[in-house]
């Protein structure tokens, strides 16, 4: 199960890629403790160090033409859930624990079908903001455990269908979040 979940971050990784024609960035964070799986920044904002805090030389030259502020970095935070495909009809089902993530800032679910046969992640993917999820997942007896359960079908409807996304558009959507957040 774990190398198909690496599998799914996987396809998810490339057709970010394939769709933002060179704008974006996406990486797997060396530090899972925040629950986020994959890290999606604009390209240019990237910095691998992870020391935000140190000044660069763009900020030290700007700062001599009397501007010192510092450009914040706006990063997505995705949670990737991915289960096999079975049937046609088949219903993911999930329980998730948002103890982890609960208090990030701009942090997503994405729930995406495997379809073993393709080799690839099927057409749609659920792509849920936090705060949305919270609101709209049932919540089960356990005070951080909310339920996830969708067809992730663009033909039927149900409570997550607002926050389907097809795979090919989905690096653009991604684009409008960094940019809008």
């Amino acid at each position: 199960m774990e190398n198909l979940q690496e599998e799914i971050k996987n396809k998810i990784i490339d057709w970010i890629i394939s769709g933002a024609g060179g704008r974006l960035v996406v990486f797997k964070p060396e530090n899972f403790s925040n629950g986020a799986d994959l890290v999606v920044i604009k390209k240019g904002e990237y910095d691998p160090a992870g020391d935000k805090d140190l000044p660069k030389s763009v900020i030290v030259k700007t700062k001599i033409f009397g501007d010192s502020s510092q450009k914040e970095s706006k990063e997505i935070f995705i949670s990737v859930n991915g289960l096999l495909k079975e049937t046609g009809s088949s219903i993911f089902k999930k329980n998730i624990n948002i103890g982890a993530f609960k208090n990030i800032k701009n942090f997503y679910l994405a729930f995406v079908f495997f379809n073993i046969l393709k080799q690839d992640i099927e057409n749609f993917i659920c792509f849920v903001p936090l705060q949305e999820f919270l609101k709209v997942a049932g919540k089960e007896n356990n005070g951080d455990v909310f339920k996830f359960e969708s067809f992730l079908s663009a033909d039927k409807n149900d409570k997550y269908s607002e926050f389907l996304v097809n795979k090919k558009d989905f690096a653009q959507v991604l684009f409008d979040k960094i940019s809008q957040a």
